[in-house]
Parts: structure tokens; C-alpha cells; sequence
């Protein structure tokens, strides 16, 4: 039971940290990338990069210096080839870290497609 309280405590001190640290910043912006690869692994790590490059290419064109934060947000899927994706062609489990949030379907040519999200605060 103390245990169970101690988590709580802990849980909610963190939770009113991040949202005190988000509260600090006066704009966001919801950026994505997508990429195709032939194994998921591949493709998650070229989306994260085509993520990280759409972000920098932000901040360097637009000046954006100052303490940022990047928080995982779900995206949109952008598939090459197709209008939308159908539920069973997604390719669980989605990929989720603090900065990124990837989710992977198959693709119409290339074995496996994704697209990895993130919100930037400033």
C-alpha cells in the first residue's frame, strides 16, 4: 500500500514537472518524416532521420536558437503510393520514445514504409 502511494506521489510530481516544462514554451509545431526500407528496423531508423533533418531545416531556417523540446506526438501515416492505409496493413508494435512516435505499415512497392512524428516547443 505505501508503495502503491509512494508511485503515485512520484507519478504526479512528474507529471506536473512536464507540463510546467511545457508550459515555458510559447510555440509548437507538429513535424514528420517518412521512409521506406525492406525491414522495419531500417525504415524506423531512416524515418527518425528524415524527422530529425525536417526539424533542423526548421529551426536553422527560421532561427529558432533558444531551449527547445521535442515530445513524441503520433502522425499521420504519408504513404507513397496509396490514399490511406487499411488497419491490417499497419506493422505493429508502433515505436514510441520521449522525442518520436513511429508507426509502419506495408508498402504498395517497398516491403515496409514509416512515418515517425514529433512535436517541437519553443
Amino acid at each position: 500500500m505505501l508503495r502503491s502511494l509512494l508511485l503515485a506521489i512520484v507519478v504526479l510530481a512528474c507529471s506536473g514537472m512536464s507540463f510546467q516544462a511545457s508550459a515555458a514554451f510559447s510555440r509548437c509545431m507538429f513535424f514528420s518524416g517518412t521512409a521506406d526500407a525492406l525491414v522495419k528496423p531500417n525504415a524506423v531508423e531512416e524515418s527518425l532521420e528524415a524527422l530529425r533533418e525536417a526539424i533542423d531545416k526548421y529551426k536553422a531556417e527560421n532561427g529558432v536558437t533558444g531551449p527547445a523540446s521535442e515530445i513524441a506526438e503520433k502522425p499521420r501515416p504519408h504513404p507513397y503510393w496509396r490514399s490511406e492505409i487499411s488497419s491490417h496493413l499497419f506493422l505493429p508494435p508502433d515505436t514510441v520514445s520521449d522525442q518520436a512516435y513511429t508507426l509502419c505499415w506495408k508498402g504498395v512497392v517497398s516491403p515496409v514504409v514509416c512515418t515517425s512524428g514529433a512535436k517541437l516547443c519553443w
